[in-house]
């Protein structure tokens, strides 16, 4: 089989997928060697924009390996339930484990778009369920970050914008420790608090890359819609916690060609925890 990459805007490219949704139009075989060749183009557009990999350590499962890790006895662990809900651990336990549970996407498509061998619809289709995906993932990351800050690490934020001086404060309790604050999470609405800082002209410049902060006090700052309007989240350099992958992306046709609509199924098993609760600050904005 060849492994020669293909480009999505190529004419090849087109060409090779009109002639799979053609297939897939035909018959059931056809359907499955389509769900196979998006299941790749899906899997890249989540790992473009996915921003769990970066808070949390990936882990990928060996087969039949619980998401089993060790943690310090004097402090609780942190994990997703199947619900999506944060839960926490018991302080004595010296090993946790981390349910898995499924994320997925069913995306369907009209037969005709794969009749008329419609590449285009078939594109967005796919970048539907990968974003579909990604936001499920990256929310209950940020679910279980914001359920591990120790109260002690957390900042109260009165008025309703983030401060230089609350955000200072926060950076403070993980430089204590003698680490550096790695990644800073906030919505862009908090981004935007920022501009009004009154920051001298070279810290602006190090701040500012095409019109949008990211960087702040050597800090990452990470702008994305997973995170409440109300908190900004601090990730220190050091390893806070697992994103376990025991399934990785697997697309399967869920129904056989109908009428007018058939569609696949995009899931993963993954798990995610924190085991390093100490390693996290929090700033509460309130009004």
């Amino acid at each position: 089989m060849s492994t020669k990459k293909i480009d999505v805007n190529s004419i090849e490219f087109e060409e090779r997928m009109a002639a799979l949704m053609s297939e897939a139009a035909k018959s059931p075989e056809g359907l499955r060697a389509l769900a196979a060749s998006i299941t790749p183009p899906i899997e890249r557009e989540i790992k473009e924009r996915e921003i769990t990999p970066l808070l949390l350590t990936r882990h990928n499962l060996p087969v039949g390996e619980p998401a089993k890790y060790q943690k310090r006895p004097d402090l609780k662990a942190y994990w997703i339930s199947k619900d999506g809900d944060a839960v926490e651990s018991g302080i004595q336990e010296e090993e946790v484990e981390f349910p898995i549970h499924r994320v997925h996407s069913m995306p369907v498509v009209d037969i005709s778009v794969l009749k008329h061998g419609n590449v285009g619809s078939m594109l967005d289709i796919q970048k539907s369920a990968a974003t579909e995906i990604r936001k499920a993932i990256d929310r209950r990351t940020v679910t279980v970050l914001s359920a591990a800050v120790p109260d002690d690490q957390t900042v109260t934020c009165a008025g309703g914008l983030l401060t230089a001086t609350a955000l200072n404060e926060a950076i403070s309790f993980i430089e204590d420790k003698e680490l550096r604050v790695k990644y800073i999470l906030m919505r862009g609405s908090r981004a935007n608090d920022m501009r009004d800082w009154g920051l001298d002209p070279q810290t602006k410049r190090e701040m500012q890359l095409k019109g949008i902060f990211k960087i702040y006090n050597g800090s990452e700052i990470i702008s994305t819609a997973t995170m409440a309007t109300t908190e900004v989240l601090l990730v220190a350099e050091e390893e806070v916690g697992k994103y376990a992958i025991r399934q990785k992306l697997t697309t399967e046709v869920i129904n056989e060609t109908k009428r007018f609509k058939t569609g696949w199924l995009a899931w993963m098993e993954v798990a995610q925890g924190i085991t390093r609760s100490d390693l996290l600050a929090k700033v509460t904005i309130t009004a």
